[in-house]
């Protein structure tokens, strides 16, 4: 996919993995005014791809690189990011730090939940220390982090001008063949309700104009989108709730699915899942479901 220019200032750089339906999926951003900020890196696997956009932009030199989390799929490629940029500073939450550091644990740890596809995304390379700035402190160039976890402990939003980049805080939201929108929550286990709630109503409360996700794209009203996911979330706990409360007797998988069914017919959100390409659809029933097991296991364990 070609490089999205979504203002003079911004541009998605679709960062495509060499995966069936993970096309248009994994992104990084562009801030590009006074100051040029990239927000995410994308995994190992595509930086030669990240580079090359990079180049086709005119950018030789980064003022900071925002890491929204350290998930695989958005700081994967970090390690690599920080040899060919040793000038730039690295933003991250302060308990990401380490692991960026010292990133077995984070490798093992993406080995583990996601298998082939971690292959796929390729290791994790260290960071040296000193490049890497506590996000909670950092205000340079009109950067405003905001604490957002739920999605992660480590989940760091940031607004630039009237641009938020929500990484994962706001859901997954992916533009539809026939240009529709489709949303979903990015709730793995283990996960906290209250807690991903709170910051998504700290979002709002900040009202940002346009929201650009991690994944994958951007809308131009950033409060209508997250009251709309805000509204989800909400139905997704009673919807999974009750079939808890149905299905006392049947193993959480069978719950899962039960649930899933459910959740393409009473979201409105989710209605346009099946205008995915089947590839996409796959890709996306995997996480709808693994998004599912969080509720399953907030409600049950709390």
């Amino acid at each position: 996919m070609s490089l999205v220019c979504v203002t003079p200032d911004l541009t998605l750089v679709p960062l495509d993995q060499n995966l069936p339906g993970f096309t248009s999926f994994i992104g990084a951003w562009l801030y590009k005014k006074e100051k040029t900020i990239l927000v995410d890196v994308g995994t190992a696997a595509t930086i030669p791809v990240l580079i090359e956009s990079l180049k086709a932009l005119g950018v030789s030199h980064l003022d900071a690189i925002l890491l929204t989390h350290i998930h695989i799929d958005h700081a994967g490629g970090i390690g690599e990011m920080a040899a060919l940029f040793p000038d730039t500073p690295i933003v991250c939450h302060e308990t990401g730090i380490r692991h960026l550091v010292e990133p077995s644990r984070l490798w093992e740890g993406s080995l583990k939940t996601l298998g082939k596809t971690a292959e796929a995304y390729g290791p994790f390379r260290p960071v040296p220390s000193e490049r890497l700035y506590d996000a909670a402190g950092y205000t340079e160039h009109g950067v405003l982090p905001a604490m957002t976890p739920g999605h992660a402990p480590h989940h760091v939003s940031y607004f630039i001008d009237a641009c938020l980049f929500a990484g994962e805080a706001g859901g997954v939201f992916i533009r539809t063949p026939d240009n529709e929108n489709y949303l979903r929550p990015a709730t793995p286990p283990r996960f906290f309700f209250e807690t991903y709630i709170n910051s998504v109503d700290e979002l709002i409360k900040k009202a940002p104009a346009m929201i650009c996700y991690g994944h994958f794209g951007f809308h131009d009203d950033a409060v209508g989108m997250l009251e709309t996911h805000r509204k989800q979330l909400l139905l997704w706990r009673e919807i999974v709730e009750d079939e808890i409360n149905r299905s006392q007797q049947m193993e959480d998988e069978a719950v899962v699915g039960n649930c899933l069914q459910r959740l393409l017919t009473e979201d409105p959100c989710l209605k346009h899942f099946s205008h995915m390409n089947a590839l996409v659809q796959d890709r996306e029933g995997g996480f709808l479901r693994n998004s599912i097991r969080g509720f399953i296991g907030y409600l049950r364990n709390g």
